[in-house]
């Protein structure tokens, strides 16, 4: 559990993963130099159940440094993530942590999360509504996940041996690092899906969403190079995708003629695939007719 500035959810975030029907479990918490009273509520809880642990940055290193240094001291057979501003519902670790026991094909398994405001009252959305699912949820999902991301980092819970495939997040990313790790994770490791939702994700005014949104562009466009040139062997349509995304932002980024020429790049890939052929003209005409200016 990574934590900057949330001492007013810290509470409640670590009171959920504690009450959780599967009980033996170790609770990490990062302090990445908090200027609230985040480490005194931190140093509070660990008082009173052993069960929590304590690492605190003596200055402010990112999110992604967090996590990592969450994941060096992890001891379990099974690691899961709960970020200090979102809540566990009683039964995930118990209800994933068996998942994966009677499927030993699969590495990782993922959920819905219901979307909370700042208060904790729900919306009335599911992640999987902001952030479509693939046809198939579940499986090899590296060609859908290049796609985009569609793993709320709340809902997953992997087993300690992707740590040998991956063993931590990119801390070169200020965001979507999440993403780029489940990227990597796909080619080596079978994903598991339950519909239930078994976490709630808080979307509040000092959320990363919010306050770093104008950075996605930038880092999409960073993640989809990183692929192209990792990923050699990618298929035509998933190639014909992240060239799209890629021309879609920069686009938005008013680099308008790299961002054409990826478009047309995408079209050209595009052919012999009737169905990928024709959303993605349709989506370039839309960007044209809509979004880009004259000069473009």
């Amino acid at each position: 559990m990574p934590c900057f500035n949330h001492a007013r959810f810290l509470m409640e975030s670590v009171k959920s993963v504690l009450r959780q029907t599967h009980a033996d479990l170790e609770l990490i918490i990062t302090d990445d130099c908090s200027s609230d009273n985040s480490w005194d509520v931190m140093t509070g809880l660990a008082s009173h159940d052993q069960r929590v642990s304590l690492i605190r940055h003596e200055r402010n290193r990112g999110l992604p440094k967090s996590r990592n240094d969450g994941l060096q001291a992890v001891k379990g057979e099974f690691i899961a993530f709960c970020d200090s501003d979102d809540i566990w519902e009683s039964n995930k670790l118990e209800t994933q942590v068996n998942s994966l026991e009677q499927n030993p094909e699969d590495d990782i398994v993922y959920c819905d999360t219901l979307i909370i405001d700042a208060n904790g009252l729900l919306t009335g959305q599911r992640f999987s509504d902001i952030y479509p699912l693939p046809g198939t949820p579940y499986g090899w999902l590296f060609e859908e996940l290049v796609r985009g991301n569609f793993i709320n980092v709340q809902s997953a819970l992997m087993r300690k041996r992707c740590l040998q495939s991956v063993d931590h997040f990119d801390e070169d990313l200020g965001v979507l690092e999440d993403w780029w790790y489940w990227v990597q994770l796909s080619r080596d490791h079978r994903f598991l899906y339950l519909k239930q939702p078994l976490a709630r994700y808080r979307v509040h005014g000092e959320s990363m969403t919010a306050t770093k949104r104008r950075c996605f562009p930038v880092t999409r466009v960073k993640i989809f190079r990183r692929m192209l040139e990792k990923y050699t062997d990618l298929s035509r349509r998933a190639k014909a995708d992240i060239f799209y995304d890629m021309g879609v932002d920069l686009c938005q980024l008013g680099r308008y003629r790299m961002g054409r020429r990826l478009l047309s790049k995408a079209i050209r890939l595009s052919f012999g695939d009737a169905r990928t052929f024709a959303r993605l003209c349709k989506a370039t005409m839309r960007i044209a007719m809509y979004s880009v200016p004259l000069r473009w």
